[in-house]
């Protein structure tokens, strides 16, 4: 048996304006920082024995604030960014309304297979985070792991590991530094918390 601590990045800037971020590179905010901050606090006793971020300064710099002085190896891996959002990127939801007001309809409706011009799929998003959480599963099965990763590509993720319906994707949400934890078996992966953000009390 092992644990997964699934952690969103901290707020950057295009977070706080409400701007799409996608593979843009957005580092955190002083807030970001100290959400990251009370993360590590509430994680310290956390022996983790790997660490996975994706390539972003965002969650990369997440990470290295939560691991602290652990000596925990820390892999930054594209596989783990955020969906690419395409032409949306850097927009506002009101700005993309506008400027593309086709696409923005068509992004209101559950389509697996929409993208904007540029952008990726909900099911090509999703099939790279299988590719990682099979390999969570062949190499960390019974260790203790951290991922920092971005909302909506990490709900791909926990919709793999949980064997959920890829449909489950628009059922959940990740807040900036929230904590989930799956615990993970042989032949099944448990949810054992989701979203969690009661660390983050009196965080300015």
């Amino acid at each position: 048996m092992g644990n997964i601590y699934i952690v969103r990045h901290g707020e950057t800037m295009w977070n706080a304006e409400g701007r799409i971020q996608g593979h843009t590179d957005v580092g955190l905010t002083g807030r970001g920082k100290e959400q990251a901050r009370a993360t590590a606090r509430r994680l310290a006793d956390i022996h983790f024995n790997v660490a996975y971020s994706s390539d972003m300064s965002r969650t990369r710099d997440t990470a290295v604030i939560i691991l602290g002085e652990r000596e925990t190896p820390l892999h930054s891996v594209p596989e783990l960014r955020e969906y690419n959002k395409g032409v949306f990127e850097g927009l506002t939801p009101e700005e993309y309304r506008q400027r593309y007001p086709d696409l923005f309809q068509a992004s209101l409706v559950n389509d697996l297979d929409f993208a904007p011009p540029g952008g990726e799929t909900i099911r090509q998003c999703q099939a790279r985070m299988t590719s990682f959480a099979g390999m969570l599963k062949d190499k960390h099965l019974e260790e203790d792991v951290l991922i920092v990763g971005h909302g909506g590509s990490l709900r791909s993720g926990i919709v793999s590991l949980l064997g959920l319906p890829l449909e489950a994707n628009w059922k959940f949400v990740m807040h900036n530094c929230a904590l989930s934890v799956i615990r993970s078996y042989p032949d099944n992966a448990v949810m054992h918390l989701y979203n969690d953000t009661s660390h983050l009390a009196g965080v300015q």
